[in-house]
């Protein structure tokens, strides 16, 4: 880990100093960067003052420890992500899907219901703006890769899109196992669309 402001790399004495800290410091958990030394941080802040205290959603004073203004805040898709963040990750994953998507970007698992209609809120009301359909963008098939039914990669199964191998087709061949008749062994042709691997761009995964 370097220093935000000096680059300078940081020890881990200094990084379990810093830790210790935070945990007697309920305000200071909301940052996740750490510096060399207080003189560094201050330095920082006095150079990034205006970027630290200016919500970068609609230009308004913000908090310094804050991601947003509270009005932003209030109508955000995620805490953890800008909107600005989600529509170019959107714009990264044509054919992504909603699952795939939240399931790569969504904070705790008990918000998924609520980051959906936020998310989908969020895509329709730019759609309004700017005249693009981003749900469509994101549910587009067309931008889907197709893989046989039976080489889906590992953890693409729940999103996989198309014919799927019927239960009576399995039953049917073990039948004919059972009773000495032929059946095809040169594996299931079917070919089902499933997501591309999810594209980050600059940002990574939080």
């Amino acid at each position: 880990m370097k220093c935000p402001n000096c680059d300078k790399k940081i020890t881990n004495k200094r990084i379990n100093e810093v830790l210790v800290k935070r945990k007697n410091n309920p305000r200071a958990h909301n940052s996740h960067k750490i510096y060399c030394d207080n003189k560094c941080f201050a330095e920082y802040r006095a150079a990034n003052k205006k970027k630290l205290t200016t919500c970068p959603e609609c230009g308004r004073p913000k908090g310094y420890p804050s991601m947003r203004c509270q009005d932003c805040a209030d109508i955000a898709v995620s805490k953890k992500w800008l909107d600005s963040e989600i529509k170019e990750l959107v714009v990264l994953n044509p054919g992504a899907g909603f699952d795939y998507f939240i399931d790569m970007v969504i904070e705790p698992r008990s918000s998924r219901f609520w980051f959906r209609q936020k998310l989908t809120y969020f895509l329709n009301d730019l759609k309004e703006i700017e005249g693009i359909d981003y749900v469509a963008w994101l549910q587009n098939p067309d931008a889907m890769r197709l893989v046989s039914q039976d080489k889906i990669p590992a953890g693409f199964e729940r999103y996989s899109f198309g014919s799927r191998r019927t239960q009576s087709s399995k039953t049917a061949k073990r039948r004919r196992k059972r009773e000495g008749l032929p059946t095809r062994d040169d594996g299931n042709h079917v070919m089902i669309k499933i997501p591309r691997k999810f594209r980050w761009g600059k940002y990574k995964p939080r």
